[in-house]
C-alpha cells in the first residue's frame, strides 16, 4: 500500500510540475520569440528551461524539507487526549446451538461506550448495537462464529461458563475481518456480570486516545498513579506497532500534499485557458461585457468541467479500489480470506465529489479574477 501511495503521489506531482512549466512557457512566449529572432537555437531554449526548472526544483526541495521538519516538530508537540473509555468484563466460555459447540470469548460492555471506543456499529452486518442496552438476553456474534454454529439472527443459543449458563438470542452479526470473528460474543455488561456471578465488577477498561502513538506513555502514567496494571496495544503485537508506526500522520501529510498539488494543477490549467482566450475576453469586454460577467463566465465554465471530471474520478477510484481488493494481500486473518477489504460506501463518493467541486471552485477564483481584470485593449492586441 505504501508503494501505491508513493506512485500516486509521484504521478500527481509530475502533472503538477508539468503544468507549471507549461504555464511558464505560455507566459514567456514573447521572450522566447525574441531570443530565437536573435539567433538562439532550439537546443539553447531547451537548456535554459531545463536549468531554470532544476534551480526551481532545488529551491522547492529545500523549502519542502524545512517545512517538513517544522511540521514533524509541531506534530510531535501535540498532547495526547482521551477520546473514549469503555469498561468491559471479558471471559472465556463456550457457545452451543443445537449440536454445534464453539469456544468463545464473551465481552460484556455498555454498548454506547464500546461503540465510541471500537466503532462497533460500523462493523455490524445486521442489527443495531445499541439494542444491547435494552435487551439483557441479546448478543452480537462474530460472522464466522455464527457460521460455525449454523445460527442466524433471531436464533437462541446457550452461553456456558464453567457450570453456569445463559440462554441468549442473537440480535446482530458483526464482521471485524480479524480472528475475533471466529470467537467474539458481545453482550450487555450486566448480563456478563450475571454469568460470572461476582457482582458489579469489570475485568478491564479500554481507553482510546486521540494519538494512538502516545499509548505507551499513557500506560506508563497510569501504572505510576494506580495499583492496576495498564498495557497498551503495542505490548500485544510489536509487528503491528512497527507496521502502523506513524501511519496516521503520514496519511494526513500525504492528503495535504495531494490537495495542494491538485489545487496548483487546476489553477495553472485555468490560467492557461485564460491566457489562450485573452483576445476573446478583450472582445467581450469591448462589446460591453462587465468584469463581473467575465468573472462568472470563468467560474461557471470551471465548475461545468469539474462536475463530469469529479464523476469520472469517482468511477476510476471505485474501479481502482476493486482492483486493489483482488491483490493477494492477507493483511487481516484467514477468516477474511485473501486480499484486503475496502469500504466503498455511497456517502464516501458523495463527499469526494463535493470536495472535488469545492476544490475546483476555490482553485478557479484567482484565474477568474485575473480574467476579469484584463485590459480590453491589451487583451485584443495580445495576438
Amino acid at each position: 500500500m505504501e508503494i501505491l501511495s508513493i506512485l500516486l503521489f509521484m504521478v500527481v506531482a509530475f502533472f503538477g510540475v508539468a503544468s507549471i512549466m507549461n504555464l511558464m512557457v505560455v507566459e514567456k512566449t514573447k521572450e522566447i520569440g525574441m531570443l530565437m529572432a536573435m539567433g538562439a537555437r532550439t537546443k539553447d531554449i531547451r537548456n535554459i528551461f531545463l536549468a531554470e526548472s532544476s534551480l526551481l526544483g532545488l529551491i522547492g526541495a529545500a523549502a519542502g524539507s524545512l517545512l517538513g521538519l517544522a511540521g514533524v516538530y509541531s506534530l510531535g508537540r501535540v498532547p495526547a487526549g482521551v477520546l473514549a473509555v469503555s469498561p468491559r468484563l471479558v471471559g472465556q466460555g463456550a457457545a452451543r446451538f443445537q449440536d454445534n459447540v464453539q469456544s468463545v470469548e464473551f465481552v460484556g460492555v455498555d454498548p454506547a461506550l464500546e461503540d465510541r471506543l471500537m466503532s462497533v456499529q460500523e462493523s455490524t452486518i445486521s442489527g443495531n448495537f445499541s439494542e444491547l442496552r435494552f435487551n439483557n438476553r441479546g448478543a452480537f456474534l462474530g460472522v464466522e462464529l455464527a457460521r460455525n454454529l449454523n445460527i442466524r439472527e433471531g436464533g437462541d443459543f446457550y452461553l456456558y461458563l464453567k457450570n453456569d449458563s445463559l440462554q441468549l438470542k442473537v440480535i446482530g452479526i458483526l464482521q471485524k475481518d480479524t480472528v475475533k470473528d471466529e470467537t467474539l460474543v458481545y453482550l450487555s455488561l450486566s448480563t456478563a456480570q450475571e454469568l460470572v456471578g461476582e457482582g458489579d465488577v469489570v475485568s478491564e477498561i479500554g481507553v482510546k486516545l486521540a494519538d494512538y502513538t502516545r499509548a505507551p506513555a499513557m500506560a506508563k502514567k497510569l501504572n505510576d498513579i494506580s495499583r492496576y496494571e495498564a498495557t497498551n496495544w503495542q505490548d500485544f503485537s510489536r509487528e503491528i506497532a512497527r507496521f502502523v508506526g506513524n501511519q496516521g500522520v503520514t496519511n494526513i501529510l500525504f492528503y495535504m500534499f495531494i490537495l495542494l498539488i491538485s489545487a496548483f494543477v487546476i489553477a495553472n490549467t485555468t490560467i492557461m485557458v485564460v491566457s489562450k482566450r485573452r483576445r476573446e475576453i478583450g472582445i467581450l469586454m469591448a462589446m460591453g461585457a462587465k468584469r463581473r460577467s467575465i468573472l462568472m463566465i470563468s467560474l461557471r465554465e470551471n465548475m461545468l468541467i469539474s462536475l463530469p471530471a469529479g464523476v469520472l474520478g469517482a468511477v476510476l477510484g471505485y474501479a481502482a479500489a476493486q482492483a486493489i481488493t483482488l491483490l493477494p494481500l492477507n493483511v487481516t486473518s484467514a477468516a477474511a480470506g485473501d486480499g484486503i477489504s475496502i469500504a466503498a460506501r455511497p456517502e464516501y463518493f458523495a463527499i469526494a465529489l463535493a470536495f472535488a467541486l469545492s476544490l475546483n471552485f476555490v482553485s478557479g477564483l484567482y484565474p477568474a479574477y485575473s480574467a476579469a481584470r484584463l485590459d480590453p485593449v491589451e487583451a485584443i492586441s495580445s495576438e
